[in-house]
């Protein structure tokens, strides 16, 4: 019998598994580090979020578009036809894809192939990492209380350099301010949620050292905040994922600081780039050592703003 006991949770591509890869069994993807059970079909905790989906027909509501899937969560009780006849709730896995959604963690899918009385016959197939792009609720037909997710396919990541160089075929011309706002998109959301900014963050409880206002975006009392990277990665900045090279800090002071408009002195005060007003000390907890050099490099990147140097 397949082993039932859980790996570690990790999140991003399976280790040497190649996207419309099939697989026979459950058990089978387990073995290849694809699904973290041998048996259920989701894995993930209500607090770290869900690293993989099995997705075997059990829930008339879902869709599969290729590029796009809807997603029912998990409970409700589904009947035969996989309608749900219970209210469903946001807690336990279901609340761990609110986790995705807010931060952006990828979600290993795999598609079970000849889908008879709920269960593939035909073996699995995995599809590749996808991002929690949206999620809501509805009632169904008969009453009951559904949630649901739009998974969207997450690109590719490519080379960091790539990131940086070149610039996309443009329909009209576009300010610089639009560029830098589409370099941080492209650039930024792949990297705000890597373990050592996710680390970070969890220090501040997602608390901005900025502004120190926590933003909270559900009922339940959840923040939100980004991990930003004070050398930042890729070329020709070349700065390192580690904890003294990333702050925590909320979208907008993230996009402040990114574009220059924030920057950050020696002995860790805050200062608006173009007044050259203090804001405020840099809110730093015990532990947690910011490299100068950083600070510094960040600082050289606006040379023109930044005139204590």
């Amino acid at each position: 019998m397949a082993p039932s006991k859980s790996k570690p949770i990790y999140f991003g591509p399976p280790p040497n598994v190649v996207e419309g890869a099939w697989f026979r069994t459950h058990g089978d993807l387990y073995a290849a580090d694809v699904h973290r059970f041998s048996r259920q079909g989701i894995s993930g905790t209500a607090h770290q979020g869900v690293d993989s989906i099995v997705a075997s027909g059990g829930y008339a509501a879902d869709e599969d578009h290729g590029d796009v899937i809807i997603y029912t969560a998990q409970g409700g009780s589904p009947d035969k036809d996989g309608h749900i006849t219970a209210d469903q709730e946001l807690t336990k896995v279901n609340e761990g894809m609110l986790v995705n959604y807010r931060e952006g963690l990828p979600i290993r899918y795999v598609q079970g192939l000849g889908i008879k009385g709920r269960k593939a016959t035909e073996g699995y197939r995995y599809r590749g990492l996808y991002l929690v792009e949206d999620y809501w609720s509805v009632r169904t037909d008969r009453g009951f209380l559904m949630w649901q997710f739009r998974l969207a396919k997450s690109a590719a990541v490519e080379p960091w350099e790539s990131a940086e160089s070149g610039d996309a075929v443009e329909i009209r011309p576009v300010t610089p301010f639009e560029k830098a706002a589409a370099k941080y998109v492209s650039v930024q959301r792949r990297v705000r949620n890597t373990a050592e900014a996710r680390a970070v963050k969890n220090i501040y409880k997602n608390v901005c050292q900025m502004c120190r206002i926590p933003l909270v975006v559900d009922a339940d009392g959840g923040r939100y905040s980004e991990g930003a990277h004070i050398h930042a990665l890729g070329r020709p900045h070349n700065g390192m994922d580690v904890s003294s090279n990333i702050l925590c800090l909320c979208p907008n002071c993230h996009v402040l600081f990114d574009n220059g408009m924030r920057l950050i002195t020696d002995d860790l005060k805050v200062i608006d780039a173009f007044s050259q007003k203090v804001l405020g000390d840099l809110y730093v907890v015990p532990g947690h050592d910011i490299d100068p050099d950083c600070v510094r490099q960040h600082r050289s990147r606006w040379a023109a703003r930044a005139q204590e140097d």
